[in-house]
């Protein structure tokens, strides 16, 4: 699933079926790009840089910081739910509910 873009030096994040640009983002809409992230197995992010400028640098700073998030999740996803699990199973023995 793509979720970050840059078109046109603009960056975008995919919002309700369509691209929307990176300095419109809000909190509702990180915490949605952050499930989805965390719930797709491909998660589709252009990265910044010299080949893929971002003309505004407000614009770039918010994008950078977002794809920085979204790209750790992506690359980590494995590790973050296993520690999750694994905490779970560790609250189900202690309340007695496994």
């Amino acid at each position: 699933m793509d979720l970050l873009r840059i078109n046109e030096q603009e960056g975008q994040f995919y919002k309700n079926d369509v691209w929307v640009p990176i300095s419109d983002i809000e909190r509702d809409d990180l915490l949605d790009l952050i499930k989805a992230a965390a719930s797709n197995d491909h998660v589709g992010l252009v990265e910044c840089n010299e080949n893929t400028p971002i003309k505004d640098p407000i614009s770039k700073t918010i994008y950078e910081q977002v794809y920085k998030v979204l790209k750790d999740l992506d690359i980590n996803r494995a590790t973050y739910l296993a520690s999750i699990d694994e905490e779970f199973d560790e609250l189900e023995r202690e309340y007695g509910l496994a």
